[in-house]
């Protein structure tokens, strides 16, 4: 037994969802009350608590008012707990059910059930009483009042020997007391309604504890699902430990231009989502993810709800991608499921079980958006959260893909609203123009990481994904024919501007020689001038030369003795 914050003792019914939002299970030695329509699951549900206290180690008693103890056994071993609990000795089942034809004279007490109850629960250490069905048994009351005061005497009777009892009886339309016995729900300390209703044509079963004296407990309509474990409640077992360290380890999505966008990759642990229209290579990017995470010899569960394993891994190994030997090396299962043949929350569980057998690093969903075809009361929202909040806390980095939105022709919002819950959103989407489509990546958002806000163009080739540069052209960002004419017209152009430069410098080096070549001429030329010059200077000198020793012919003997000055001057005066 525990405790509850209130100090109320609590006994654990050993289905662990229940166990969870009960605080801790229903009340120790006091009746509990669980009430719902046909199919709903009140037997299983007495059954199965059963089946987990004896298996610790406990005692218990069945009562049956209305199957036969054959039949009780049949149900039991439909689950995997049943065996166990047919063939163990710690619990006894009584057949309580009213003789056929039997009339009623007036009141009756149920003494005498008790003291069988009592007798065979000494023969065991018994915690444990279930009354299946006691509506049957007080239904023959001649009134109402009658009929709650020996629900009453049970209940002091349980008490007094510390037994836990579960009664279970009939109700309809969500009503909290069984038919005839209006006002029970006031004497009860807790009560557990369960319901089952058609929705899309497939049974969708729910819990609600509807009251719940003194302690703490989860008010909501929860649901349900019984399978070959029992019961289950998915959506609120309790979460598993981790979750509180946040790992800077960077994840390649196995393309290296994308992770570069991304700051690196993914971080540990995170999940991002990959969101587009039909044919923009979601699932062919998550692919990637998948094989880049069995080459780093990471386990990788990868679930699909649009395409078979077979088709799927020859469709990827067209661009380069081996899923094949990873799966047949084990570190790659491929599960297929269709979203359309089970509810969202068996879909839950099933995804679980497989994460819990598995114990993957990795988790592929493609695409997440097909649980909105499953039939749900709860919706695939919750389901998606759940989903990812699982993944976080065991430190499993999930890529999920979505379709997108019908309503947003920008492709920017996601069917089931899962881009609010992921931690980074890749969009798909196409690029059209001039009659042709491609494809184009951009990255919405990275939580804790720098990443670019340009749009780019997804390749896909027999080599496998890449991302075209950012080619921009005003302000627009061309792909596919537009880029590759672009790229054509601007090669053009280069190669005009380098035939432009190329003829220039001929004609500047042209220019240069004929330069040269003037400047040859000229520098002969001024040779040549200044060879005239000299000479004409020569020959002037010779000419004054000549002309002074005509008019001087004794300037050549310059050893001739100089004229008397002074006689000539003296001849001259007389």
């Amino acid at each position: 037994m525990s405790g509850s914050e209130t100090g109320q003792s609590k006994r654990p019914t050993g289905i662990a969802g229940l166990d969870n939002v009960t605080r801790g299970g229903l009340p120790a030695g006091q009746a509990t009350l669980v009430l719902g329509e046909a199919a709903a699951g009140k037997t299983v549900l007495g059954l199965q608590v059963l089946a987990n206290a004896v298996d610790r180690g406990e005692g218990a008693v069945f009562v049956t008012f209305e199957e036969s103890p054959a039949q009780i056994r049949r149900d039991a071993a439909s689950f995997s707990w049943g065996e166990a609990l047919i063939a163990s000795t710690s619990w006894q089942l009584i057949d309580a059910r009213p003789h056929f034809g039997v009339e009623a004279a007036g009141a009756f007490d149920i003494e005498g059930l008790l003291s069988v109850v009592a007798s065979a629960a000494e023969t065991m250490q018994t915690s444990w009483l279930v009354f299946d069905g006691i509506d049957q048994l007080l239904q023959y009351q001649p009134d109402q009042r009658s009929a709650i005061e020996q629900v009453r005497r049970l209940d002091a009777y349980c008490a007094e020997h510390g037994w836990t009892l579960l009664l279970t009886g009939k109700a309809t339309d969500e009503r909290v007391t069984p038919a005839g016995l209006e006002g029970i729900e006031f004497l009860l300390s807790a009560t557990l309604v369960l319901s089952a209703r058609m929705v899309n044509q497939q049974l969708n079963r729910s819990l609600r504890i509807a009251k719940y004296r003194g302690s703490g407990h989860c008010a909501d309509e929860l649901p349900m699902l019984i399978d070959g474990e029992g019961i289950q409640l998915p959506y609120h077992e309790p979460a598993p430990d981790g979750g509180g360290v946040a790992s800077d380890e960077r994840l390649s999505t196995g393309i290296e231009r994308l992770d570069k966008l991304l700051g690196g990759g993914i971080y540990r642990g995170a999940s991002l989502l990959i969101s587009g229209r039909p044919g923009t290579a979601k699932s062919t990017l998550a692919g990637h993810f998948a094989q880049a995470a069995a080459a780093r010899g990471e386990r990788t569960l990868y679930v699909s709800f649009d395409e078979l394993e077979a088709p799927y891994v020859r469709n990827l190994a067209s661009v380069g991608i081996d899923l094949r030997t990873p799966i047949d090396a084990g570190l790659v299962r491929f599960q297929d499921l269709a979203a359309y043949t089970a509810r969202v929350t068996e879909h839950f569980l099933v995804l679980r079980r497989m994460i819990d057998d598995f114990d993957p690093r990795c988790l592929v969903i493609d695409p997440i958006s097909a649980l909105l075809k499953a039939s749900a009361t709860e919706g695939a929202h919750t389901a998606t959260e759940q989903l990812i909040d699982l993944a976080r806390r065991r430190g499993i980095t999930t890529v999920l893909t979505s379709l997108s939105s019908e309503d947003d022709p920008e492709g920017e919002a996601t069917q089931g609203q899962v881009s609010t819950l992921a931690d980074g959103w890749i969009v798909l989407d196409y690029n059209i123009r001039s009659g042709e489509r491609n494809r184009a990546l951009s990255i919405v958002k990275s939580r804790g990481t720098a990443h670019s806000n340009q749009q780019r163009e997804l390749l896909l080739s027999d080599a496998g994904i890449d991302l075209a540069d950012v080619y921009e052209y005003g302000s627009e960002v061309l792909m596919g024919t537009a880029r590759a004419n672009r790229e054509a017209e601007e090669d053009a152009a280069a190669q005009r501007r380098e035939r432009e430069r190329q003829q220039r410098r001929v004609d500047l080096e042209r220019r240069l020689e004929q330069a040269d070549q003037e400047r040859q001429r000229l520098a002969a030329e001024l040779a040549l001038e200044q060879d005239q010059v000299s000479e004409a200077d020569r020959a002037e000198a010779t000419r004054r030369d000549t002309i002074q020793q005509r008019r001087d012919p004794d300037q050549d003997n310059p050893s001739a003795p100089a004229p008397d000055d002074t006689s000539h001057d003296e001849g001259q005066s007389s």
